[in-house]
């Protein structure tokens, strides 16, 4: 089973290829109890991802939408999109993800398949994500075929990566039918809160350390302090502080694991001035306090 740390570059892309340059295709066991931080932090990647509801509900988060995955039920990334995924409640919920590259399905970058049926779907400005219920006869379709890809996965009869890719080609049949006409429709979103939280994301990740305030997390995006707090309200549903307190917490909790420096040190280390606010701040985010943390898990 796989469960590990997401981690990203300075740009938030996940540093992980999935699959490989001769097959680009990677599927994941998430078992959220498995990873440190109980649950998969905001990064995108190129590769589209069909994620499946295996266990309990989960929920992902895309923009302003929040999207509740009962068991049985799927969702379908786009290319390039900002995402995070949860736990709903249970912290025992499991999901699979598929992830593959577009040449998968169409070959070369310049194939008529690429052109005429990928494009169009993974450079939609307004395609986020498509959710996949199984009370929709077509989505129901496609999560059959995620299904019989995943048993495959596992497995690995003779063959088994031809049939795999056979399945997604169908997944990918079904879903352009589907919302070709959308897809036309659509004109280019004037919203630029994607790409301004990004930005604003990496100035937080790269500078958390340092005494950082709102107004140069505001001006990295080219925006004013209020705009700076709403597009992060909009996209991720917490302040420019919060992130940045979530993210320490994280950085934190990876040096506690990492090495056996002082709690006091590392407080230091991830921008906190004092040792008794650091503590308050990682129990909210950890529901336990440094020590704690460190005990627990060092022992896994």
């Amino acid at each position: 089973m796989q469960a590990t740390r997401i981690e990203v570059n300075d740009n938030l892309q996940e540093t992980v290829k999935h699959g490989s340059h001769d097959f680009p295709l990677a599927i994941y066991t998430d078992k959220f109890n498995l990873f440190e931080d109980g649950y998969i932090r905001w990064h995108w990647h190129k590769e589209v991802q069909f994620s499946y509801s295996l266990y309990d509900k989960v929920v992902v988060f895309i923009e302003d939408e929040e999207i509740i995955l009962s068991p049985g039920e799927g969702i379908m990334i786009n290319s390039n999109v900002l995402h995070q995924i949860k736990p709903y409640e249970n912290i025992d919920c499991m999901m699979f993800s598929i992830d593959f590259d577009s040449t998968l399905i169409g070959g070369s970058e310049e194939s008529l398949i690429e052109k005429k049926y990928l494009s169009p779907i993974i450079e939609s400005n307004n395609l986020k994500f498509i959710s996949l219920k199984p009370d929709v006869p077509w989505q129901k379709r496609i999560l059959s075929h995620l299904e019989q890809v995943f048993i495959l996965s596992h497995e690995k009869s003779y063959g088994y990566e031809l049939e795999m890719k056979n399945y997604l080609s169908i997944v990918w049949l079904n879903l352009i039918k589907e919302i070709k006409e959308d897809i036309k429709r659509t004109v280019p979103s004037a919203s630029n809160d994607d790409e301004r939280v990004k930005m604003a994301m990496q100035y937080i990740q790269k500078n958390y350390a340092d005494n950082i305030d709102l107004d140069s997390i505001a001006r990295t995006a080219n925006i004013s302090k209020s705009e700076c707090c709403r597009s992060f309200k909009r996209i991720l549903k917490v302040t420019p502080f919060e992130y940045l307190m979530e993210y320490r917490v994280s950085k934190a909790a990876e040096l506690l694991l990492k090495n056996k420096d002082s709690i006091s040190n590392i407080s230091l280390d991830v921008g906190f001035n004092g040792i008794s606010y650091f503590g308050k701040v990682f129990k909210k985010y950890r529901n336990c306090s440094p020590s704690e943390y460190r005990t627990k898990y060092c022992r896994r």
